[in-house]
């Protein structure tokens, strides 16, 4: 009988390894055009591969802080897998019939992560000393270790990576997941349970509750506001009713917008400055107003997007080409020569 390594025991493992299957089994009646380059059926397969792959590779590492960050990973490949699927049923790829037992094992999978996570986060282990600068230096930064401004808290337990700057006056709390690079301003604060990917510039005055996670490259402007419960009252407890808001990657939010929680910020959209959310937004989306309408399409580059009577725009600042169909934009991904 073959030796089973010790990720192949987590019932998430072999959920997810199913939840493959299921992928690749789906993607097979999507037109043949998807399988070249990046298409949607390549993106939407690696996104499925990534899950498990995560999870087998994470469950090797020594300590809580990395097997919680490739747990993270695996969570932020299983949200992108389900917003493909989204895409699919909206360029009628398939039908919503066809995608409901999938959609059912993507939500099983998120609640075995959150929970596998909130294990790791309870771990008693030895915090790492986080390193601290010297008063007198106005940028004392190591090239391995983060910098934490001596007027700044973060609570043992927290994960803060690399090159990330944390400045006056913020509070990070244990069980906070901040990536590599990130840069939190004056007075931020960052709850247990929240993530923040690798390059997330957080600018001054911006509370992220629990539940919020964003993926890399996101940028949260000036006094931006998240929620985390629909009906708050001061006399009654809902904890237990968190929910969560995922920020998709290269993401902006302008300053003093509120971003109402349970949705779903799609990657490259960029939500104007006051601007209320009350519904998801899709990707390269660009939104303004109370409650926020979309107005237009943005590229990955931060310009406005104006398609053509092909439903083709060029950006004017990358020179990147994306195409619009069926309120799904798409950026050109040209094969080297």
């Amino acid at each position: 009988m073959r030796y089973k390594f010790s990720f192949e025991r987590l019932r998430v493992w072999e959920d997810a390894m199913v939840l493959v299957k299921m992928v690749y089994e789906l993607t097979a009646v999507f037109p043949k055009e998807e399988l070249y380059l990046y298409g949607l059926t390549n993106q939407l397969r690696r996104a499925a591969v990534s899950v498990p792959s995560n999870l087998a590779e994470g469950h090797s590492k020594k300590s809580s802080k990395e097997q919680m960050r490739y747990i993270e990973i695996a969570f932020g490949s299983l949200m992108e897998a389900q917003c493909q699927i989204q895409i699919a049923q909206r360029l009628q790829y398939v039908s919503e019939d066809a995608t409901t037992p999938i959609m059912e094992s993507i939500a099983a999978i998120a609640r075995q992560l959150n929970a596998l996570r909130n294990s790791q986060a309870n771990k008693t282990e030895e915090p790492e000393v986080p390193y601290t600068p010297s008063p007198n230096s106005p940028i004392p930064l190591s090239p391995s270790n983060p910098f934490i401004h001596p007027t700044a808290l973060a609570d043992p337990g927290a994960t803060i990576g690399s090159g990330t700057k944390i400045w006056h006056f913020c509070h990070v709390m244990a069980g906070a997941v901040i990536g590599e690079n990130c840069s939190l301003g004056q007075n931020v604060f960052v709850a247990n349970g929240v993530v923040l990917g690798n390059n997330v510039k957080v600018q001054n005055n911006v509370s992220i509750y629990e539940g919020v996670i964003c993926e890399e490259d996101v940028f949260l402007g000036p006094s931006m506001v998240f929620t985390n419960v629909m009906n708050p009252r001061s006399a009654v407890n809902r904890k237990s009713e968190y929910q969560q808001t995922l920020v998709g990657r290269g993401a902006t939010i302008g300053a003093n917008a509120t971003i109402v929680c349970g949705l779903h910020i799609g990657a490259y959209a960029f939500i104007g400055a006051g601007a209320v959310v009350t519904k998801t937004i899709p990707p390269y989306a660009l939104v303004v107003g109370n409650p926020a309408r979309q107005i237009g399409w943005m590229s990955e580059h931060g310009e406005r997007l104006h398609f053509d009577e092909k439903n083709e725009a060029t950006c004017p600042g990358s020179g990147e080409q994306y195409c619009l169909a069926d309120g799904v934009v798409v950026k050109v991904i040209h094969q080297p020569k």
